[in-house]
């Protein structure tokens, strides 16, 4: 008997050890598996060029790294960081946006954001903590200054402003405000706010709408991932984590009404000076305002780049979609290899509107697109819905046509409209003429 029960005990000790290895030889085969498909996607963005970050992105400490995947499931952008031999690898830098959730996400602080790169330096203003510039009392806060997601510009507007704030005190020049905000985007809304929230006089103007460069995003695109907190309000609150271009909108109009927020909109800013204490800004309608301290919150929405074509200022031409329902039974082209772009392509594709869309993208692969508009722009496109063509650029614009340019074979193709996501052109020019500097960024962590 006891022979017996040996036996069953070391049979059961045997099939144990067969499935503790047969499960462990699951995990790994499966995890090298992950290992290899990483390592592929990582060889596939060096050898088509898209292996530098384009703005703020990730780098991991491998010291730090202790290859818990926490990061690599976070980023709203999907698949931009896997895990290759343990450790957090950027595989995809071209799409990283810098949203820094993976920053947040990382239990052993191995994750810094920062801007460009050893190989691809990148032009940011200099700023202090504060978001003040070399020009005492100027500050830069949001997109200009290289970050654009919606919470940093607000944090960013707020900070500068109570900055600014804090540095009235001593200043008994006569102005027509005490702070200039120039731009009604996030981060002018952080500085309104706090203008309000401690009393002092401010002019906040807006060359185009309220809300800035969220006001020109196509209807229905998701804006915002993660919650930002507004001065006076706190954090803001949504029954869901993607929130739309209208519903941001909708909350921040809200906003104005109960702070009584005043935006003067459709006020371009022409050329700023200083003199002793003072702030004198020229607007396009020759008018000036003085201030005793000014905060640029523009954005680079303003300055588009463009394809350098004769005809490029014809009314058919555009840099950015707004309202798809305008553009029914039509011939459309969009240039762009990057979210935005295919965003718009999407919209314009649906067969409601009855358009024929042409996606025309530079490179043989949609390089600063993330997965899921990826995953839908080529279904329309197996449905027929719209047309994507790699490697191709378009060489002339015409009124009621484009020529079009793949790799040495030009195809004239019929065009209504055509819209361009080429990015856009960081005014640096301009700020240096007012004084600031600006510094090439090679990997240095990000400032807030």
């Amino acid at each position: 008997m006891e022979a017996a029960l040996e036996f069953i005990s070391n049979y059961l000790d045997v099939i144990t050890i067969v499935v503790l290895c047969s499960v462990a030889f699951f995990f790994v085969n499966k995890k090298n598996k992950k290992h290899l498909e990483a390592k592929k996607i990582l060889h596939k963005a060096v050898k088509s060029g898209t292996d530098e970050p384009m703005t703020l992105h990730p780098i991991i400490d491998v010291t730090k790294c202790a290859g818990c995947a926490s990061c690599t499931l976070v980023c709203p952008e999907g698949g931009i960081l896997k895990i290759i031999q343990h450790k957090a690898v950027l595989v995809t830098p071209a799409k990283c946006v810098g949203h820094g959730e993976c920053e947040r996400a990382c239990p052993y602080g191995a994750i810094d954001l920062v801007f460009g790169s050893k190989r691809r330096g990148v032009d940011i203003p200099r700023v202090t903590t504060n978001y003040e510039t070399n020009v005492p009392g100027l500050y830069i806060a949001g997109e200009l200054g290289g970050m654009g997601l919606i919470r940093n510009a607000i944090k960013q507007g707020t900070l500068a402003a109570e900055h600014a704030v804090a540095g009235l005190k001593g200043n008994s020049s006569k102005t027509d405000t005490d702070i200039l905000i120039i731009g009604a985007g996030p981060a002018g809304l952080g500085c309104g706010l706090t203008a309000i929230k401690n009393k002092v006089s401010y002019k906040l103007i807006e060359q185009n709408s309220f809300g800035g460069t969220v006001y020109n995003f196509p209807r229905q695109k998701v804006v915002m991932t993660h919650p930002a907190d507004v001065p006076g309000y706190g954090q803001m609150k949504f029954d869901k984590n993607k929130v739309s271009k209208e519903e941001l909108l909708a909350y921040w109009n809200g906003i104005v009404k109960k702070s009584g927020l005043k935006i003067d909109e459709g006020i371009s800013f022409e050329n700023l000076e200083k003199e002793n204490d003072v702030f004198k800004v020229t607007t396009k309608d020759g008018k000036a305002i003085t201030a005793k301290k000014v905060i640029l919150c523009m954005g680079v929405r303003g300055s588009p780049r463009k394809l350098g074509l004769d005809n490029e200022d014809l009314p058919k031409v555009a840099y950015n979609l707004i309202d798809p329902e305008q553009y029914k039974g039509k011939h459309v082209a969009v240039v762009s290899g990057g979210n935005a772009g295919v965003e718009a392509a999407q919209m314009l594709a649906e067969a409601k509107y009855k358009n024929t869309v042409n996606l025309l993208v530079r490179g043989d692969i949609m390089d600063r697109c993330n997965d899921d508009n990826k995953a839908i722009i080529n279904a329309m496109a197996d449905k027929g819905l719209v047309t994507i063509r790699y490697n191709t650029v378009v060489s002339e614009i015409e009124k009621d046509t484009i020529v079009i340019d793949n790799e040495g074979n030009t195809e004239k193709i019929n065009n209504d409209f055509i819209f361009v996501f080429a990015g856009a052109i960081m005014p640096y020019q301009f700020l240096m003429s007012i004084g600031i500097e600006i510094d090439k960024a090679h990997g240095e962590k990000r400032t807030d």
